[in-house]
Protein backbone atom coordinates (compact mmCIF):
# COMPACT_ATOMS: atom_id res chain seq x y z
CA UNK A 1 0.00 0.00 0.00
CA UNK A 2 3.07 2.28 0.24
CA UNK A 3 2.15 3.77 3.60
CA UNK A 4 5.60 5.41 3.79
CA UNK A 5 4.29 8.26 1.62
CA UNK A 6 1.97 9.38 4.45
CA UNK A 7 4.64 9.69 7.15
CA UNK A 8 4.62 13.17 8.76
CA UNK A 9 1.40 14.13 6.96
CA UNK A 10 -2.10 15.00 8.16
CA UNK A 11 -4.43 12.27 6.94
CA UNK A 12 -7.96 10.95 6.97
CA UNK A 13 -8.40 7.16 7.14
CA UNK A 14 -11.45 5.06 6.34
CA UNK A 15 -11.01 1.61 7.87
CA UNK A 16 -12.43 -1.60 6.40
CA UNK A 17 -15.07 -1.63 9.17
CA UNK A 18 -16.29 1.86 8.15
CA UNK A 19 -14.68 3.93 10.93
CA UNK A 20 -13.16 7.30 10.01
CA UNK A 21 -10.14 8.80 11.77
CA UNK A 22 -8.19 12.02 11.19
CA UNK A 23 -4.75 12.68 12.55
CA UNK A 24 -1.03 13.07 11.98
CA UNK A 25 1.14 10.14 10.89
CA UNK A 26 3.89 10.08 13.49
CA UNK A 27 5.53 6.80 12.58
CA UNK A 28 5.92 4.38 9.69
CA UNK A 29 7.13 0.79 9.93
CA UNK A 30 7.87 -1.25 6.83
CA UNK A 31 7.04 -4.93 6.60
CA UNK A 32 10.79 -5.62 6.76
CA UNK A 33 11.15 -3.83 10.11
CA UNK A 34 7.92 -5.04 11.73
CA UNK A 35 8.26 -8.23 13.85
CA UNK A 36 5.06 -9.60 12.26
CA UNK A 37 6.07 -8.57 8.74
CA UNK A 38 3.17 -6.11 8.39
CA UNK A 39 3.46 -2.56 7.02
CA UNK A 40 1.84 -0.05 9.41
CA UNK A 41 1.58 3.57 10.48
CA UNK A 42 1.16 5.18 13.90
CA UNK A 43 -1.38 8.01 13.82
CA UNK A 44 -1.83 10.65 16.52
CA UNK A 45 -5.59 11.07 16.51
CA UNK A 46 -6.90 14.63 16.15
CA UNK A 47 -8.83 16.01 19.10
CA UNK A 48 -7.25 13.71 21.67
CA UNK A 49 -4.53 14.29 24.20
CA UNK A 50 -1.71 12.09 22.94
CA UNK A 51 -3.93 9.19 21.84
CA UNK A 52 -2.44 7.25 18.92
CA UNK A 53 -3.57 4.23 16.93
CA UNK A 54 -1.50 1.86 14.83
CA UNK A 55 -3.10 0.96 11.49
CA UNK A 56 -1.89 -1.90 9.33
CA UNK A 57 -2.23 -1.71 5.55
CA UNK A 58 -4.86 -4.47 5.68
CA UNK A 59 -7.07 -2.39 8.03
CA UNK A 60 -7.18 0.65 5.72
CA UNK A 61 -9.88 0.86 3.04
CA UNK A 62 -8.94 4.41 1.99
CA UNK A 63 -6.39 6.99 3.09
CA UNK A 64 -5.94 10.57 1.94
CA UNK A 65 -3.72 13.51 2.80
CA UNK A 66 -5.65 16.52 4.10
CA UNK A 67 -4.78 20.09 4.99
CA UNK A 68 -3.84 20.40 8.68
CA UNK A 69 -6.84 22.60 9.48
CA UNK A 70 -9.38 20.93 7.18
CA UNK A 71 -12.36 19.85 9.26
CA UNK A 72 -10.21 19.65 12.38
CA UNK A 73 -11.18 22.89 14.17
CA UNK A 74 -7.52 23.71 14.77
CA UNK A 75 -6.80 27.45 14.86
CA UNK A 76 -4.12 28.71 12.51
CA UNK A 77 -0.97 29.91 14.28
CA UNK A 78 -0.38 33.64 14.64
CA UNK A 79 3.11 35.17 14.53
CA UNK A 80 4.75 35.46 17.93
CA UNK A 81 4.96 38.91 19.51
CA UNK A 82 8.42 40.26 20.18
CA UNK A 83 9.43 40.30 23.82
CA UNK A 84 10.38 43.67 25.29
CA UNK A 85 13.22 43.88 27.84
CA UNK A 86 12.07 44.37 31.43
Amino acid sequence: MNLWQYEYKHIKILTIDGSVFTGFVEDYTSELDDPDGVENIGVGITGTSGYAIEFTAAEIAKIEIIEPTENLNIPKLQPAKELQPA
